[in-house]
């Protein structure tokens, strides 16, 4: 095995030997492949003695990952040490922990874990069964009061969209605040808030998860910290056991997490930290706060800044290390200063044999303002074509704030018959499978309907790029009837001319399954579905999704003994349902995705995390989705609520802090807004970063020509983008 030759700000990283170690680490630094040297490094030198190291993550694909690494470094050095290492989650560990000793938190040894799609199961039924069983009215009664009747299916509508994530989230603070639902209860009984609401639905919640002897991630992480500080005994053996943790993306950590790992850390004292503060994006949405890692690089016994990356051309990264500039030293809204870490990215040294940065042959970054997001996207997908044209093996990634917004990407995209994956929940193709089957339920139901076998035939299961030549197919079937189809000899004579074409051989095969179908048992409809999985044509991630899709309908099935399989197929027809979405997330993100040379990617710029394209298009960098100052419109202000509701989030947070502290200890009211602020700026920080060679940075005035005759709902460049097109426009005038 060569040497490796190590940059200058990775050799005082790789000399570590004990103690406490922060690592800053600036996006396509190599963190990956300095944190395992180092792993592999200490094993090989037997600095773990007869204890292990720990490796913590945060998503299974990233375990994975790091265990596959190291163990291949080890192998090359012809060291056999794979039991001197573990690479789990944090909730793996936490379940390890509680797993030891389950009686000091009163568990039976068989208790399990509600995943994330579980838990979002439970919740969603949960909210379902409030409304259903008398708690409508309180539901409604935070709207706004709306005549139109129009109007107020839209504020319901909204309404609904984001209450789960409302509810799951003052849940997982409430849990995080020793909060019990019988003491919210208490606390709520004179009450008519926002929290009194959610009382109802935490206690049902809560009686789900005992009743089936489950513990969700956030019970995990609780009864994990309180179990070691409870039983010292225990404490000991996993300090023992442990010589060393390193915590891989830190800046997600939230306060208890920290809390765990410093109990077991505090025999040996051996913590290395890794992580970008620039990149914490996960805080709106959970519990996580980059604060805690910013305490830990100053409380460290060192702290060394991984500061180099060879991603993004030098042109790419000094736009970025201007937006960190401007933000922590010129923002006017100085709360929101230290939104980022003023750590400066600088290229990789040439010539010394290490990847080294793109080179474009000129300045490719540029800055564009549209009336219309409808005319944003058309100019973004005219460039875009140009540039296949031109450079057909370049990825390229399209950004925008929101899900909602993809299926408008998408949709023009589509419109050009442009290939492109869209990442996220709403994407047709994804959706496609859990469409099939439902519209296989729907034929079961409906098995005498031509137009409803037809449309099963249609979508589910004939193959042909042949439109036109499939409709005239179609309208050959309507003269029969479906008994006809199905069980006389009609099938067997050939209908068209071509009856070996794919389209046909496929139609034959579509009614065969149909047939055996029909013939299944309806009794247990979760085994009806996995039975329909095996007549389909479908790959592995679709396949889990079916597995996924018949478990759920496994769940509401002995929730709800006596739900008729119309009602079934209402739930696999409901697009905006947070559980299939969720399982959409989850199942195509397993294995992780990563663009491919010649790809396109729609996404939110949540999602584009970790990913890294050619060419990124930016949209809609307005003042609305990426704010500046508290006195703006707000996302935490929910147009749809009455004034004295729309912050729901700070109202929640006024409450528990009362619950906790019997006083306010802050403005909940200005912090939500703060925090939103802080997080937007690495969000566009993280949107530039994903870049390597090109970046075009947009927005637009209106979402549509409709809206651009009220002048009220004109939106503004965000700051952001005036401050970064200062320099876009000299670098441009400079490079003409």
């Amino acid at each position: 095995m060569s040497k490796i030759n190590y940059r200058k700000d990775q050799i005082p990283i790789m000399n570590y030997e004990k103690g406490t170690m922060a690592v800053p680490a600036v996006p396509g630094a190599g963190k990956t492949f300095i944190v395992t040297n180092l792993v592999a490094k200490l094993l090989a030198e037997n600095k773990n003695e007869k204890g292990k190291i720990l490796i913590l993550t945060y998503m299974n694909s990233a375990a994975n990952n790091f265990k596959g690494r190291i163990k291949k470094i080890l192998e090359e050095k012809g060291i056999d040490s794979t039991n001197g290492f573990e690479v789990m989650t944090i909730h793996s560990l936490a379940a390890k922990i509680i797993k030891e000793k389950p009686e000091v938190m009163m568990l039976s040894e068989d208790f399990n874990i509600a995943d994330d799609l579980q838990k979002t199961m439970m919740l969603n039924d949960c909210i379902n069964t409030f409304r259903a069983s008398g708690g409508e009215t309180a539901y409604r009664y935070f709207l706004k009061e709306q005549k139109n009747q129009m109007w107020y299916d839209i504020q319901l509508e909204a309404w609904q969209d984001g209450f789960f994530e409302l509810v799951a989230k003052a849940i997982s603070s409430l849990k995080y605040n020793d909060i019990t639902p019988q003491k919210l209860e208490e606390n709520t009984l004179s009450n008519k808030g926002i929290l009194k609401m959610i009382s109802f639905i935490y206690k049902d919640y809560d009686k789900k998860l005992k009743q089936n002897g489950l513990l969700d991630y956030d019970d995990l992480l609780i009864y994990a910290y309180k179990t070691l500080s409870i039983d010292e005994q225990l404490r000991e053996k996993f300090q023992n056991r442990y010589k060393y943790i390193f915590e891989d993306e830190c800046q997600d950590s939230n306060e208890i997490q920290g809390k765990i790992i410093k109990l077991i850390c505090e025999k040996n004292n051996n913590l290395v930290r890794v992580g970008d503060v620039n990149q914490s994006i996960t805080g709106t949405f959970s519990s996580s706060d980059p604060r805690f890692f910013k305490e830990f690089m100053e409380e460290a016994d060192h702290c060394y800044e991984m500061n180099m990356s060879n991603r993004s051309s030098a042109d790419i990264l000094e736009l970025a290390n201007n937006l960190v500039e401007f933000v922590c030293n010129d923002l006017e809204e100085t709360e929101c200063r230290e939104a980022l870490q003023q750590i400066e990215i600088e290229t990789v040294e040439k010539g010394q044999g290490y990847k080294e940065n793109p080179n474009p042959d000129k300045y490719q970054i540029n800055a564009m303002w549209y009336k219309t997001f409808e005319e944003e996207i058309l100019q973004t997908v005219r460039y875009l074509k140009g540039l296949k044209l031109k450079y057909p093996e370049k990825s390229i990634g399209i950004l925008v704030p929101y899900n909602s917004q993809l299926s408008q990407v998408s949709k023009v995209l589509e419109q050009e018959g442009l290939e492109f994956e869209e990442l996220g929940p709403n994407s047709k193709n994804k959706r496609r499978i859990i469409d099939n089957i439902a519209k296989i339920i729907n034929f079961i139901i409906n098995c005498d309907d031509i137009e409803v076998l037809i449309d099963v035939l249609s979508s589910v299961f004939i193959k042909t790029d042949n439109r036109e030549g499939k409709n005239d197919f179609l309208n050959i079937l309507r003269e029969y009837s479906v008994e006809e189809l199905l069980y006389s000899n009609v099938k067997d004579k050939p209908l068209i001319i071509d009856d070996k074409c794919e389209m046909y051989t496929t139609f034959k095969q579509g009614l065969n399954s149909l047939v055996e179908i029909l013939e299944h048992s309806t009794t247990k409809v979760d085994e009806l579905i996995l039975f329909i999985k095996e007549k389909l044509d479908l790959k592995g991630e679709e396949k889990s999704l079916v597995d996924y899709i018949a478990f759920y309908v496994r769940y509401i099935t002995n929730e709800m003994p006596n739900i008729t399989l119309w009602e079934i197929y209402d739930v696999l027809s409901d697009n905006k349902s947070k559980v299939f979405n969720y399982m959409i997330d989850v199942v195509y993100e397993i294995n992780g995705y990563e663009p491919q040379p010649g790809s396109i990617t729609v996404c939110n710029y949540h999602k584009s995390k970790g990913m890294e394209w050619d060419c990124v298009f930016l949209l809609q960098l307005t003042q609305f989705h990426f704010p500046d100052n508290i006195n703006q419109k707000f996302q935490c202000d929910k147009w749809y609520l009455k004034d004295k509701y729309k912050n729901t989030e700070a109202l929640i947070n006024n409450q528990i802090d009362l619950i906790v502290n019997g006083k306010l200890t802050q403005n909940y009211y200005k912090q939500t807004k703060i925090d939103i602020i802080n997080e937007k700026i690495r969000l566009l920080y993280v949107g530039i970063t994903r870049a390597k060679e090109m970046l075009i940075m947009m927005g637009s005035s209106y979402k549509s020509e409709e809206e651009s005759k009220n002048t009220k709902k004109k939106q503004e460049p965000c700051l952001y983008l005036k401050i970064l097109n200062q320099l876009i426009k000299e670098k441009r005038e400079i490079n003409k």
